[in-house]
């Protein structure tokens, strides 16, 4: 699969970095505290969605409100609720950027899967192959302040993109994300392969007609990862992002 891309797309919160670990506290106790708050905010307004009562993923709890408030104007209480969920999320990921904790392999496989292209000319068109892009449900400037943090920015030739600030109801599993990398690189999406560690990632990488390799250190999603898609066919899933470090450099 890396052999035939073009451009690799990382999502960014899981297979490059653990943005709500570090410090003295798990990803998922920070995940969860952010999610209460989410679903806090929510109740405060007098509104709540059965499908994510309880949930202790973020972004699961703000994507679900923000489609719900898609359709309504400015000062209905799902719309005023969902952006000031949007608010303190954001908050959130900037400050966990500061000390999110790198996933293992992930900075060996950008730099080898970037030096497959060679060496760079400032100026140049970008290299046909060894290509490297974000598409994540982030927040822009979490997502550079971390690749900054790290000396991975300038390894990034393709487009890294966050969620639509405009329009939150388009974060994944809805495919906008992937169609702007394919606008931006100029190949088709079945010359891209795309790295995620969810389910939504998957749906909007299949929506978008983009291969897809799935990740995630946690053997029961590494199972979710692996049922089989509408077509029966069961997507490959890694458990480190060194088996992908490994096979750039061998490329």
């Amino acid at each position: 699969m890396l052999s035939r891309a073009r451009c690799v797309v990382l999502d960014f919160d899981g297979p490059v970095a653990r943005l709500f670990a570090g410090g003295h506290r798990s990803q998922e106790s920070v995940a969860g505290d952010i999610a209460d708050e989410l679903l806090r905010i929510a109740a405060s307004h007098g509104i709540e969605l059965a499908g994510v009562r309880g949930s202790k993923d973020p972004h699961e709890v703000f994507g679900a409100y923000a489609r719900g408030a898609a359709d309504r104007d400015g000062a209905h209480p799902w719309r005023i609720a969902a952006d000031e969920m949007h608010g303190a999320l954001t908050t959130w990921e900037l400050k966990s950027a500061e000390h999110a904790e790198p996933t293992p392999g992930a900075a060996a496989f950008i730099r080898a899967w970037s030096r497959k292209a060679g060496p760079r000319t400032t100026g140049a068109p970008a290299p046909a192959y060894g290509r490297l892009a974000v598409a994540s449900n982030n927040h822009h400037g979490a997502i550079t302040r971390y690749l900054e943090r790290e000396s991975l920015l300038e390894f990034f030739d393709g487009p890294v993109i966050g969620r639509n600030e405009g329009d939150v109801g388009l974060m994944k599993p809805n495919p906008w994300i992937l169609h702007e990398v394919v606008r931006a690189t100029g190949a088709d999406a079945a010359e891209h392969l795309m790295i995620g560690d969810s389910l939504s990632d998957q749906q909007a990488a299949r929506s978008a007609g983009m291969p897809f390799l799935g990740y995630h250190r946690k053997a029961g999603k590494r199972q979710l990862l692996r049922a089989p898609g509408p077509d029966g066919r069961r997507l490959p899933v890694i458990a480190t992002m060194q088996v992908l470090a490994d096979a750039a450099s061998a490329l």
